[in-house]
């Protein structure tokens, strides 16, 4: 029996750089970053940089930590894609899907209980300083 990913309910992998990178834009909206228009994968790497730290100041909650963790090595890929720069794509496109999957992960640990909220800052998540 052959399976594709649209059998298995798997999403496909982001195919391209701008589809990565806007997927990881978005993302940041969600945790509450105050994203640039239009932002580069070095400011995406300072900006979920910092919602390290804010995700670690809550020593007590182990999804904040866990999060934490996983949104480190979101912030590792993104500046790995940002040294890259124009060289190496097919590297910087793996960085990216990484980045993707590890930030998709990150979210779960908050997925029943944290709701995005209109000015983009999910509950859960310490607030933006």
């Amino acid at each position: 029996m052959i399976m594709t990913n649209s059998d298995t309910g798997i999403p496909r992998p982001l195919l391209r750089r701008d589809d990565a990178l806007a997927a990881l834009e978005e993302a940041a909206r969600w945790w509450g970053c105050d994203v640039p228009e239009d932002p580069g994968a070095g400011e995406l790497a300072e900006l979920v940089q910092e919602l390290v730290g804010r995700l670690r100041a809550d020593q007590l909650d182990e999804r904040s930590l866990s999060a934490a963790r996983e949104m480190a090595k979101v912030a590792a890929a993104l500046g790995a894609v940002s040294r890259l720069g124009g060289l190496l794509p097919a590297v910087s496109l793996w960085h990216l899907r990484a980045a993707v999957e590890k930030e998709q992960q990150a979210r779960g640990r908050f997925a029943r209980t944290a709701i995005p909220q209109p000015d983009g800052i999910a509950r859960s998540v310490a607030p933006v300083s």
